[in-house]
């Protein structure tokens, strides 16, 4: 099975504009003034940023397991062996 990392930056920027343009909504379908809405600019900065901060931490453990475990290389996601036959076992007699 071929699994690929999250791809942190998308994630954060996509969580920016979903906040960003929650903000727009709640402002323009609600009587709540700008000011009002003021704090929540950095909240959704703060809270993509603790997603980005995870995400990485997430996809390095990862990597760093899979390179453990599997013999993978971290970069590449590629076995080192990966052209080489299986071991042939001997039977026991």
């Amino acid at each position: 099975m071929n699994t690929r990392s999250v791809s942190i930056a998308h994630a954060v920027f996509g969580l920016i504009f979903l906040g960003v343009t929650a903000l727009w909504v709640v402002g323009a379908t609600t009587d709540v003034e700008a000011p009002a809405l003021a704090i929540w600019g950095p909240i959704v900065l703060i809270g993509a940023g603790l997603v980005g901060l995870a995400g990485t931490i997430f996809n390095s453990r990862n990597a760093r397991n899979a390179a453990a475990v599997g013999h993978l290389e971290p970069e590449t996601g590629q076995t080192e062996y990966a052209d080489t036959a299986v071991l042939d076992h001997e039977e026991p007699s």
